[in-house]
Order: C-alpha cells, then structure tokens, then sequence
C-alpha cells in the first residue's frame, strides 16, 4: 500500500472487511518475552495475537498514507463484490487475544501505534 498511495492517483480498497493489523514486531517482542522469562511453562495450547484494535482494509490504507506523507492518492472505499476473487475472506477476522493478555500479562500495543513505528523503522533504512 505504501507504493500504491505513493504512485497511484485513485484507489479503491474494501471497507467491508474488517480485522487487525500487526506489526511483526510487536508479537515477535510477545513471543520472546514469553520465552525469555518462561512464563510458557505449563501454559501449553493456542494463542492468538493481534494488535489492539480494529479497521477496515480502506482505515488501513488511509493511516498508511497519512503516516507515511503519501496525501496525493485518492483513496475511495468500495465493497468487496467490486473485486471479484477465488479467496473467501471473512467480514470480520479480529482474533480474540483473552487468553494470551491474562495468562502471560502482555502488553499489546494499538495497531495505529504499532503502524507509525513501523513506517518509521522502514523509513530508517
């Protein structure tokens, strides 16, 4: 999305599809703060994880523009019958992250957070 806002002039993205971004980063910490202070032991099962909070692909690409500095792109919403696909992808797919905040006490950033470090991070290089 970062070259498509920063190249195209009009784009449509779905806004009926709804989820939660994740910055690799950020559950990569999770994960290993989890193994680094063993706190796995005897907590065996599945875990899911997501940033905090929730969007639409279009939401998505609107804070990836905005914090990138890409603001020439029209970016209009659409719906997802506009781009027909052999995929099935769900109208809501945020994961429920209960059980890996209370059995491991982390900490789980807001997605827009995780969002501006990682346009950040990418910048840097």
């Amino acid at each position: 999305m970062l070259t498509l806002t920063a190249t195209k002039p009009l784009l449509k993205v779905v806004f009926d599809q709804t989820g939660t971004p994740t910055y690799a980063l950020d559950l990569a910490k999770a994960i290993f703060d989890i193994l680094e202070n063993r706190k796995y032991h005897g907590n065996d099962g599945i875990y899911h994880y997501s940033n905090e909070g929730v969007c639409s692909w279009y939401d998505f690409t609107k804070m990836i523009a905005e914090y990138a500095g890409t603001t020439q792109c029209d970016i209009q919403p659409c719906h997802s019958d506009e781009f027909p696909s052999k995929v099935v992808r769900p109208a809501y797919s945020v994961l429920d992250k209960t059980k890996i905040k209370n059995t491991f006490s982390v900490e789980v950033p807001y997605w827009t957070d995780s969002l501006k470090r990682c346009i950040a991070n990418m910048a840097c290089k």
